[in-house]
């Protein structure tokens, strides 16, 4: 491994870290507090009413958080069960990530795809043996050794690969 790659890793690996910690904590800490900080100053404090129910912005963002969150928790398991927009980020994440149509390197590819693959060829050999396996499951037997086989050489299968094969074929 040089130099210049191993940097570049740490680099990317790095960015990755950042991203999802400020995106996922830093950020929404940060959001939260700035947000309760503005609506009590903004639409609280200046109000006798509401400054008699809220008299410090402690009280009001013990009671915001605690009717906040409830609903947060609502909104996201609406969210990820009754709307099309987590399938369809799921199905974009799935598409984008290329270890769906790739094997993933070590344990999986020298030892779980070749294991397979020889059990998959002993069991079409003892089927074909018998006379037990037709044509049509022989050619689908072989069709996912083939593709089995493509995997362990490192070419993507199945989704991915379509599209690349599409998107160079319109770039053309």
């Amino acid at each position: 491994m040089s130099m210049g790659f191993s940097f570049r890793r740490i680099l990317f690996r790095s960015w990755f870290y950042f991203r999802v910690g400020y995106g996922t904590y830093v950020a929404l800490l940060v959001g939260i507090a700035s947000n309760l900080v503005v609506l009590y100053r903004l639409g609280v404090a200046d109000i006798k009413s509401l400054s008699d129910v809220f008299p410090s912005l402690t009280i009001f963002s013990i009671i915001g958080i605690l009717i906040a969150v409830p609903i947060s928790i609502g909104v996201g398991l609406y969210h990820m069960k009754r709307t099309g927009a987590f399938a369809a980020d799921a199905s974009v994440s799935t598409e984008a990530n290329p270890y769906m149509y790739k094997i993933i390197p070590g344990k999986e590819q020298e030892v779980m795809y070749p294991l397979l693959m020889l059990t998959a060829k002993g069991l079409a050999s003892l089927l074909e043996r018998n006379d037990m396996i037709s044509s049509h499951e022989k050619q689908e037997f072989k069709d996912a050794l083939d593709k089995a086989n493509a995997l362990l050489q490192g070419q993507p299968v199945g989704l991915s690969s379509k599209v690349k094969v599409s998107s160079s074929q319109a770039q053309n």
